[in-house]
């Protein structure tokens, strides 16, 4: 069976939770800070001052709260992305309604065949049907995240300049919709 993406609003089947746990303790410390340093998913403080717990449990259990575009391999989850369908960006005087990438990852044997480039392509459809951009955030020195958010056109909307650690800036991305043609 070929390489499946799924869509589940509310992931509650026990094998996909799973799947899901699995990428996350493996992939937890690629991530700065580790996400089993992290209180929550849209924790604002990233500076490298919180102690990492042996797991991510806490941030599994955010995790658990949000949206999920799977890919499937025979029934096996090698990759995901969470997000927050509800997500309001502030910034200056901006205020948006956002759908907000929060986590993304792709086993690493799956690694450079395209999936993160597809799961924003299956979230691009999700949210023009909701009329909201998409954000996420990541570190500026996460390069092969950072060439995929070029790639499908999302633009820098906010930097916070050693938000993770000296020299380690955090980056927050927004790719609005595209307006069809006027009549």
């Amino acid at each position: 069976m070929p390489i499946q993406y799924r869509y589940d609003e509310t992931l509650t089947d026990p094998a996909l939770l799973e799947g899901v746990w699995d990428l996350l303790c493996r992939y937890d410390h690629e991530f700065i800070p580790p996400l089993s340093a992290r209180e929550h998913t849209y924790q604002s403080d990233l500076t490298a001052g919180a102690a990492a717990t042996a797991l991510p449990k806490r941030y599994f259990d955010e995790l658990k709260e949000q949206a999920f575009l799977l890919v499937l391999d025979r029934e096996q989850v090698i990759g995901f992305m969470s997000f927050r369908p509800h997500y309001v960006f502030e910034h200056a005087d901006e205020r948006v309604e956002t759908i907000y990438v929060t986590t993304v990852i792709v086993d690493e044997a799956y690694r450079g065949q395209g999936m993160t480039t597809r799961l924003y392509g299956e979230l691009e459809v999700i949210a023009q049907q909701k009329k909201r951009p998409i954000m996420t955030r990541t570190w500026s020195t996460n390069h092969s995240h950072l060439r995929v958010l070029h790639k499908i056109g999302m633009r820098e909307v906010q930097r916070i300049q050693d938000g993770r650690g000296p020299g380690l800036d955090t980056v927050y991305y927004r790719k609005a919709l595209q307006e069809g043609p006027t009549s």
